[in-house]
């Protein structure tokens, strides 16, 4: 007989516990800055380095927080300091099959990198449209009227309003696109200065600086966009070794300029 309760009652322990523990993590939270919380049907957990990141998450962050994930298809995504984010689907889902990485950009600051995933399954929505890739890099800032202005650095993003049948696309390092009733290219952020600069710098605050981030999640072109004027060349690239091998010269130079 206790054997029977016992059973009973383990069977509905896991029928009771969140799906979360019974579900694959679409990817990892490889470091994590207090306070930044993760909720899934109904119930809220706060987000520690190592911590699994599932389908359904709406990840939240305070004023100093911020969440660098990696996911299972190596697609890396940042979420800034007062930020929200939802993971709404991913390549493949818990059930096994096959799906899209979706994610709702709802306000704040992010970054984002494609992983091995066929391009034409990433899409990142936003309150005012959607944005695709092609094997890309780019930082997004969603206004709290929910305007999205993204800044790129490598490969090609595509993006719309929701209304829009077509693609607007950017190509150039450093070229700002906008979401709002329509989607628009700003142009370079290198050509800005004054109060444009000093507003592009609070909005997309890792082309700012990389500091906080982990070296696994910093772009080597950011820092142009925002410290060096068009038409000024890099020094020369230098590629001294270390015990593990070389050092990408570039990448060495762009270390080098980080503040602090």
């Amino acid at each position: 007989m206790r054997k029977l309760i016992s059973g009973v009652l383990a069977a509905l322990v896991v029928l009771s516990f969140p799906a979360l523990a019974l579900a694959d993590a679409a990817g990892t939270a490889k470091g994590v800055n207090p306070a930044a919380d993760a909720a899934l049907d109904g119930a809220t957990r706060t987000l520690v380095v190592g911590a699994d990141i599932f389908i359904g998450d709406q990840l939240t962050t305070g004023p100093k927080g911020q969440v660098q994930i990696l996911f299972a298809d190596n697609t890396k995504l940042v979420v800034g300091p007062h930020s929200s984010l939802r993971i709404d689907d991913f390549l493949v889902r818990n059930n096994g099959d096959a799906g899209k990485f979706v994610v709702d950009m709802l306000s704040g600051s992010f970054r984002f990198a494609t992983g091995n995933g066929p391009k034409d399954k990433y899409e990142l929505d936003t309150p005012t449209g959607t944005i695709g890739v092609r094997g890309t890099w780019f930082d997004v800032f969603v206004d709290l009227d929910g305007t999205t202005r993204i800044l790129h650095y490598e490969g090609i993003v595509k993006f719309r309003a929701k209304h829009e049948k077509k693609w607007t696309e950017l190509h150039d390092l450093c070229t700002i696109g906008q979401i709002s009733a329509k989607a628009s290219i700003l142009g370079n952020s290198q050509t800005t200065t004054g109060k444009a600069r000093d507003q592009l710098k609070r909005e997309f605050i890792y082309a700012d600086n990389q500091a906080p981030l982990k070296r696994a999640f910093w772009f080597i072109k950011a820092f142009d966009c925002l410290h060096r004027p068009t038409g000024v060349d890099a020094p020369p690239p230098v590629t001294p070794t270390t015990p593990t091998g070389p050092i990408i010269g570039r990448y060495l130079y762009f270390a080098q300029q980080q503040p602090g």
